[in-house]
This record gives C-alpha cells, structure tokens and sequence, in this order.
C-alpha cells in the first residue's frame, strides 16, 4: 500500500483521538489543547505509512497504535516540566500502558524520542506513562536513562497505581456468552490490567482461569478452562477484536506465577 492512499485512514484516526489537524500535502500538522498550554507537532507519517500490512483489520491495528503514541505525546502540556522530573518525583505517578508496537513511531514522530517500553508477547509492548496534574508524559529511554534506576524499580512503581484502580471493580457477564466475564472500568485501560489482576484478585484466579484482551478497554475471562468455556472466550474475543476501533490481540492467554502468558492451542494447557 502507498502511503498517499493510508493517509486519510490516517487522518480520520487523529481526527476521532479529537486531535486537531491540518493536512500539509503528505504530513499533519497536529494539536492538542487550546492557548498557550497547546502542545503542537509537525508529523511526518510516510516512514510509517511504507511499511503498513495490506490487511484492512491489521493496518487499523498498527494506524490505532500509531495514532495513540501521538495523543500520548500531545497530552503533555507544552510548558510542562515533567521530563525533568527524577524517579522519585515521577514513581506515584507512573501507570503501566499496554500497546502495540507501533506505539513507539507515533511517539518518536511527534516527540523525537523513543518511548521506554517492556516486551510483553508477540508485537505487544508495555509504555508506561507519568499522570500529571493537568494531562500525562510518555515516559521516553532518555529520561529513564537519566534516572539511573534498574527496569524493575520503574516496573514495580507503575504497578501500584493500576492495581488501587482495579482491586475494588467486579468481573460482570459479558454480552451473550454464558460463561465470559467482563472486568471494566471505563477508564478504557481494562486490557492493562492483565499486569496486576493476578495480585488484585488473587483469591479467585486458579490454574483454570483464562483471559484475553481484544482491545485496550477488554478484559474478557474464563474461571474454568472446560472446552464449552474456552470456546465462548475465543468467539467473544473475535467478535470484539474484529470490531475494535483498536484491535489488541486475539490471543488467549493465562497466569503463570501471576504472570500473563499466551495460551497454547493445546487442549491439556
């Protein structure tokens, strides 16, 4: 695919982020907020664009992504001073961000650095982010490195945040599938809260519990891994997955010593 014929995917994307945009022939010229706290960035996509998959629901996987990085970098005001902060100030604040690769080219595009990320299975990466008072920071590989503190340090704060914001919520039924339940918040983090959930409700996650996350607002789940069960994650999982403005992941996947891994389409795991 050219990157001439992506760019109003593109477009349309920032767009519904509620970015403000002005095209300029083949780059955007993008906003975020109003008056003399806007953050602004000239983004020159067609790196990007070039290497886009030909399939229309993964090119909408990697433009979300993508799109989001941007939104991420822009919600920082422009006179912030958070990317002076040190771990200290920053460690209350940070929360973990689960996202597609892509993430990092919308980040680099908008902010010339490279966002500090976590593999986490397949083309998922876990950014983490700095909740300021007004807005967020991506927190970017140059501030990390000024830190001078080991990724478990920087892991381990971004957790507690997220797990005081999941610990109280309750696992509901989900749509049509008997056996599927839905953890939600509408904060539209749910997928995140896969990193923490295995510690927030440890008293109901057996070996058999089972779960995905189609999209970042998805938690979807299983408490017994019975073929009926399992099948009406997977079906649940498409549906949301195919139908996502951000597809995540169509995985299954499982807690292993509290931490996620894909599940394997082995009837016995």
């Amino acid at each position: 695919m050219s990157n001439q014929s992506a760019l109003p995917e593109l477009e349309d994307a920032l767009r519904k982020r509620r970015l403000d945009v002005e095209r300029v022939e083949d780059t955007f010229n993008v906003s975020q907020g109003t008056g003399i706290m806007a953050h602004k960035a000239h983004i020159d996509p067609r790196p990007f664009l070039d290497e886009l998959c030909d399939t229309p629901l993964e090119r909408r996987r990697q433009i979300e992504a993508y799109v989001s990085g941007i939104k991420y970098v822009l919600l920082e005001p422009s006179r912030s001073s958070a990317d002076e902060w040190d771990f200290v100030e920053s460690a209350g604040r940070l929360v973990p961000e689960l996202q597609s690769s892509t993430f990092g080219a919308g980040v680099r595009a908008s902010a010339d650095e490279n966002a500090w990320t976590i593999d986490f299975v397949d083309d998922l990466e876990i950014a983490y982010i700095i909740k300021l008072d007004r807005g967020m920071r991506v927190l970017t590989a140059p501030q990390v490195e000024r830190w001078d503190v080991s990724p478990d340090r920087i892991t381990s704060a971004s957790r507690s945040l997220l797990f005081h914001k999941t610990r109280n919520l309750d696992f509901k039924p989900f749509t049509a599938f008997d056996d599927v339940r839905r953890l939600h918040s509408g904060d539209g983090h749910d997928a995140t809260r896969c990193l923490v959930i295995a510690d927030a409700f440890y008293s109901d996650i057996s070996p058999q519990f089972r779960f995905s996350l189609p999209s970042p607002d998805h938690f979807l789940c299983v408490f017994d891994s019975d073929p009926s069960s399992l099948q009406q994650l997977r079906q649940a999982t498409q549906r949301v997955y195919k139908k996502a403005d951000y597809p995540l992941s169509s995985r299954l996947f499982r807690y292993q010593t509290g931490t996620p891994v894909p599940l394997q389409e082995d009837p016995h795991d």
